[in-house]
């Protein structure tokens, strides 16, 4: 499985919405059940899946799954 449908994936499941759902423009503006709680969740989520860890800056800048790629890309998570 490639990493971007991992991401995905794992985003759909924290979010507890179907996978089609989810898109790169994908955000707390468009997707009712991702708030505060599910973030700190899916946080700790990528961090399991992608063997990575996040500071607080770079979560702080989570408004999209896009900046989340990009994040993740700046790990050496390649897409």
């Amino acid at each position: 499985m490639d990493n971007w449908r991992k991401l995905i994936e794992s985003i759909a499941g924290v979010l507890d919405v179907p996978v089609g759902s989810i898109s790169a423009l994908s955000s707390q503006d468009n997707i009712e059940s991702w708030d505060s709680l599910t973030m700190v969740n899916l946080v700790t989520e990528l961090e399991a899946l992608f063997e990575v860890e996040f500071n607080i800056l770079e979560i702080a800048e989570f408004h999209n799954v896009e900046i989340i790629k990009l994040v993740l890309m700046e790990k050496g998570i390649e897409f």
